[in-house]
Formats: structure tokens, sequence, C-alpha cells
């Protein structure tokens, strides 16, 4: 799932009233990037919240013009869960420059309600105005680390264009503005925004702002792409084991993935049920464990596992497990 900066989305389960739509599950019905650079590639993502207690169906999106690209990202909808609609805008693609481009998304619902719900996405893109590159992406960021990224924006032929403020939709995010070259045809900036260090764990997406002096470029945004990763990741997260049976060895195994090379030096939580064998004891950036379970009575069984390394960002990471035992 990919996050956004400017909130965390709270998702409330209740009744689907008789006046309600389809249009009650989404938070916003429209997107403005202003002004873009020619060549940018433009994203945003709509959230859609089942707020009912009914499943919801959604089918695939379309759109008005061959510019933008949409996708429902899960298309079922469980009582209480959220997705997104991402509209990705190709300004290569727009045809005419300095115009303001509308482009309709269309979501359409299979179920419970038989509805389609437009989006709307839109921008001015200038063949006047370069940014290099096209976007700032900071890249994969190790959790608990500061990153930096830098873009350079010129704009040709505007003598008199200036950048007055510089502003960042997300809260983790610390733009700063430094003026590197004017002349009478060229104006060229320089863009620097730190990632800070208390960002969580997640792909996320957001915008930096550049408001100017300059009618028809008031506003010009900044693409922002990160993904925030824990020093050492755990596919899958959590065990669940179903269909065992008393006394019958049963395994399945799990996937460490480091940002860096790192040791497995112990694991606690194994006894006489529960038992895991690393595939290696030396320092490596990926660890198999196996984990094998054994039971002894029917019935549920809930354990976690700690995992010790020598990984000095993350030196501990805990694995829950379950089982279920049926009664024969």
């Amino acid at each position: 799932m990919v996050r956004m900066f400017w909130g965390i989305l709270l998702v409330a389960v209740a009744a689907l009233p008789a006046s309600a739509g389809a249009r009650d599950f989404f938070t916003e019905f429209e997107k403005d990037f202003g002004t873009s650079a020619r060549g940018s590639q433009l994203q945003h993502y709509f959230w859609v919240t089942n707020n009912t207690k009914q499943v919801v169906h959604l089918g695939q999106a379309r759109v008005s013009c061959g510019c933008v690209a949409a996708t429902v990202l899960q298309n079922v909808l469980q009582p209480g869960q959220s997705t997104a609609v991402r509209a990705m805008m190709d300004t290569r693609r727009i045809p005419h420059a300095n115009v303001l481009k509308e482009v309709i998304v269309y979501v359409p619902f299979h179920g419970p309600i038989m509805e389609e719900v437009m989006l709307k996405v839109r921008t001015i893109t200038r063949d006047d105005l370069v940014m290099t590159p096209d976007k700032q992406e900071f890249g994969t960021v190790k959790q608990g680390k500061e990153a930096k990224s830098t873009v350079k924006v010129t704009l040709f032929n505007h003598p008199q264009f200036a950048i007055n403020e510089v502003v960042a939709s997300g809260k983790f995010l610390k733009p700063e503005l430094k003026l590197i070259d004017q002349t009478p045809t060229t104006t060229t900036y320089e863009v620097t925004t730190t990632l800070d260090n208390k960002c969580a764990v997640g792909n996320w997406a957001s915008e930096v702002w550049l408001k100017t002096n300059t009618p028809g470029i008031e506003r010009i945004m900044i693409p922002i792409a990160v993904n925030v990763v824990h020093p050492i990741s755990v596919t899958p997260g959590s065990v669940n084991f179903n269909d065992l049976a008393v006394g019958k060895e049963s395994q399945t195994r799990i996937l460490l993935t480091g940002t860096q090379a790192f040791k497995v030096l112990q694991v606690k939580g194994v006894d006489d049920i529960l038992s895991v064998k690393a595939s290696s004891e030396e320092s490596r950036p990926v660890h198999t464990l196996t984990i094998t379970i054994t039971p002894k009575e029917s019935g549920d069984l809930t354990k976690s596992l700690e995992i010790l390394t020598d990984n000095k960002d993350m030196p501990s990471l805990s694995i829950p497990i379950t089982a279920m035992v049926p009664k024969k």
C-alpha cells in the first residue's frame, strides 16, 4: 500500500444509508498539479474507503485522454478496507503546451452500488520550464536515516521571474530554495529537500510547491517519491499454520532481507513444539529461516519468535506465530 505524508486514513465501519452513493467512498474528486514542466510524470492517489457493512466491488478505471493512466489498486473491498485509484499523467503526451489540460478518470462500481464516479486531474505544462531531474526521488531510505534530494528548476525568457516561497505537502519534508543563476533569458533555482529521520516505513508520495511572481506560472509542483524501509524486513511478517495434526510435523519459510549484510545470532522462543533453522551463520544480506512446528495437542497456539542480529540499527525483531490444531 502506498501512503501519503499528509496524514493517516482513519476508517469507520458503518451501515450504508439509503441515500449514499459511490461518491461517499472518496475523500476527494479533483487534483490540480499546477504548472508542470514538459516531460514530467505526475501521479496522485484518490483514496477509496468501504465505510459500509457490505463487500464493495470496483471495476477497471478508464480515462478521457491517453496522457493519463489510471489503476484501481484493489478491486474488492471488505467492510472497513481502503484502496486507492492511482492516476498517472504523462506530460509528454499532452499535445499543446501553455494551456490547461483536464482529464476525467471514470471509476465504475459493480456492487452493491451500480454507479460510476468521475475524478479529474489537471495541469498546465510548459515548454519553457525545465526540471532536472523531473522529480525528487529519494529512492530507498533506511528507517531512522535522514536523506536529501535536489532538483534544478529553470525558466526561459522571463527575466523578472522569481520564486517567492517553497512549501512541502508532507510534514517530514523540509525544502530549501537557492537561486543559482539568472540572466536576461534564463533563471535557475536549486531546490533541496530533506527527509526527516522520523519518517515512518512506507512507500510515500508527496509534493513540493513553488510559489512565483509570474502570472500563469503562479504554482509549480515538484513530485516527491521515497521508499522508507526497515533495516531488516521480514517476509511474511507473521506466520499462520492451518490444518495441522497432533504429532505431525509442518514447515514454512520466511525471508529476512537487510539493507546491508548481517548475521543471525540467536533465535529466542523455540521449544519442543517450535524449532527454527537459519540458512547460514555467515554475514549476508538475505537469510532464510525454516520454521518447524510439531503440535502435541489440539487447540489454538500463539507464540512469538525473537530474532537477534548483529545489525546495530535493528538488533532484534519479532515474528508472531499462530496455529490452529483441529480436534479429530
